[in-house]
């Protein structure tokens, strides 16, 4: 160590120092152009590298003493056995020459979790939406059916007033039967014994008359309870509709929060991978 440069000797006294500038510590390394002068491990990181011991060929040190410029990298485990990030300087003299280096790292442990953690999150959402997506489309398709089925019951009620006008139709013949029969009864009763067969057919036009009337008000009765459930089938498929739009609403709104989410989640990762 004694004959080592000062400024060397000088960073191999600061290190323990620098060493605690952190909670968990930095790991401190400093070099000569081909060996370690001193290595200080952190909480984490320990390469178990010894005062004296030559750098191996891959150490990202040998490139910054080979190009003089800095470089700030991430330590593979192939190296020394664990992944860390490191910030490698050249050291110069007072003539610009380089005389070693200096290593500043510390542990991946949280970044690395950080982004296991954001990868599962992005996982997660992007089935998330794909489960909303398809819910979308049915509810989309829920929608379209409950307008359909709208239709259909407005054109419904459309027929039942056509159906109205053929029933009023029958009552008014039902009624000129009824006038016809009391007329014909009355011309048979005027002429006598040769009106028999007249009244005959009179008796025959009146329970015609009647019986038609009674089957008007009959079928009248069934399509007043048809038309009142087809109104509440048309109140529950309006409301049906608009539950359908809303679901719709607030699916389109969740994709979106989901979408900047992972936004987020995605600059999150950008962000752990600069650090």
């Amino acid at each position: 160590m004694e004959h080592i440069h000062p400024i060397l000797k000088n960073l191999v006294e600061a290190a323990p120092h620098i060493n605690k500038m952190r909670e968990n510590g930095y790991m401190v390394g400093i070099t000569d152009r081909e060996k370690s002068l001193i290595f200080i491990p952190n909480h984490v990181i320990d390469i178990r590298m010894k005062p004296n011991q030559m750098l191996p060929p891959d150490d990202p040190m040998l490139k910054v003493m080979k190009t003089g410029q800095p470089i700030e990298v991430k330590v593979g485990k192939e190296l020394y056995g664990i992944s860390f990030k490191a910030y490698y300087s050249p050291i110069r003299d007072e003539h610009d020459n380089i005389i070693g280096g200096f290593a500043l790292g510390r542990e991946l442990k949280v970044e690395e979790e950080v982004h296991e953690i954001s990868t599962m999150l992005s996982q997660s959402i992007s089935q998330i939406s794909e489960a909303v997506s398809h819910i979308a489309k049915g509810s989309q398709n829920q929608e379209s059916i409950s307008h359909m089925m709208v239709d259909t019951v407005v054109s419904s009620s459309d027929k039942y007033k056509e159906t109205d006008n053929i029933i009023n139709f029958i009552k008014t013949v039902s009624n000129q039967t009824n006038l016809l029969s009391l007329n014909a009864q009355i011309e048979a009763s005027r002429v006598g014994v040769a009106g028999r067969g007249f009244a005959v057919v009179a008796n025959e036009m009146k329970k015609l008359g009647t019986s038609s009337g009674q089957a008007v008000n009959n079928i009248g009765n069934i399509i007043n309870d048809i038309k009142k459930a087809n109104d509440k089938v048309k109140d529950l498929v309006n409301d049906n509709s608009s539950i359908a739009t809303e679901q719709a609403g607030a699916i389109q709104q969740i994709l979106a929060s989901m979408e900047e989410l992972d936004r987020g989640i995605a600059k999150l990762k950008k962000i752990v991978e600069q650090l």
